[in-house]
């Protein structure tokens, strides 16, 4: 019955005015929060610190949006079954019918030619590199059927990002310090948030075969690995900072990245709420770190 009347509502789709609000759920477009400020960071470090021009900005954003609808669509599209299967995520926009799998597709071949479109007007190395960014995102969501170690693969989508605004910005390919180190903290900042934001699924990965450290270690073990991802992206965060100038503003931006990474760790506040918005906090405060640090 869910099925239809989500078909329903889209046969209609032009005459609805909420279709555009379902598929801003579906791409879960608030999250570019995470990415943005950590994408706009590897610009400025690309620059060396001088502002990047507007145009290059703007495609940059624009590039970084495609990607972002397009990884998250496909992975809601090949976990709709699995989200189906679990009470938390069977309300989500598939498994519950309120959009459908064409649609899916369509918003999510959209997001794939508003990237390449991008990449191509940046042009250079960003259109010949443009098709390696979309290997982990086709492929991430695909991991936890076969391996615990599948929230590396989310670390991995967004640790390209930086690297990807570096060579937007500079036009070359030889990587600073400070960008390598930066991408360093995105990978196992966001791969330790992602494995707190799995132990809300403990039951229902294990129940249905689903792999996830979490589901294996047990939530006490599974907050000790984040833990320790976190703790070495701090020391990469340090490794940043050390290549900066430093500053109160850049002291600032560390301590609250820190904290925020920290606060994830607070028994009194909700998993769901630990990965965002305060997972986002510390992202958005390590990406000052670079920003101001020049």
């Amino acid at each position: 019955m869910m099925l239809q009347a989500g078909s329903k509502l889209e046969t209609h789709g032009r005459s609805d005015p909420g279709l555009a609000r379902k598929i801003l759920r579906f791409t879960k477009i608030e999250h570019t929060a995470f990415s943005l400020p950590l994408v706009l960071a590897g610009a400025w470090i690309g620059t060396e610190g001088r502002t990047p021009p507007i145009s290059i900005l703007l495609l940059i954003i624009v590039a970084t949006a495609g990607a972002r609808i397009f990884g998250m669509s496909f992975n809601r599209i090949f976990d709709r079954r699995i989200d189906a299967l679990n009470p938390r995520t069977a309300i989500r926009e598939l498994p519950s019918g309120i959009l459908s799998v064409n649609t899916a597709l369509m918003v999510a071949f959209a997001g794939l030619a508003v990237y390449i479109s991008a990449c191509a007007t940046l042009g250079g190395w960003c259109l010949i590199l443009s098709p390696l960014p979309l290997i982990p995102l086709l492929g991430y969501s695909l991991l936890k059927r076969f391996t615990s170690l599948c929230h590396f693969g989310i670390g991995v989508c967004l640790a390209m990002a930086p690297l990807g605004a570096f060579v937007a910005a500079s036009g070359h390919l030889g990587f600073s310090p400070m960008v390598i180190w930066l991408s360093l903290f995105v990978f196992l900042w966001l791969s330790g948030a992602d494995i707190i934001y799995a132990i809300m699924d403990i039951e229902a990965d294990r129940t249905h075969h689903i792999h996830s450290i979490p589901a294996r270690f047990g939530r006490a073990g599974a907050l000790k690995i984040a833990a320790l991802c976190h703790l070495s992206a701090f020391g990469c965060l340090v490794a940043v900072f050390s290549h900066t100038n430093g500053g109160p503003g850049t002291g600032a931006a560390m301590v609250i990245s820190t904290a925020a990474m920290a606060a994830m760790y607070l028994p009194s506040i909700p998993l769901g709420f630990r990965f965002f918005p305060i997972a986002t906090i510390a992202g958005i405060a390590a990406a000052l770190v670079p920003i101001l640090g020049y």
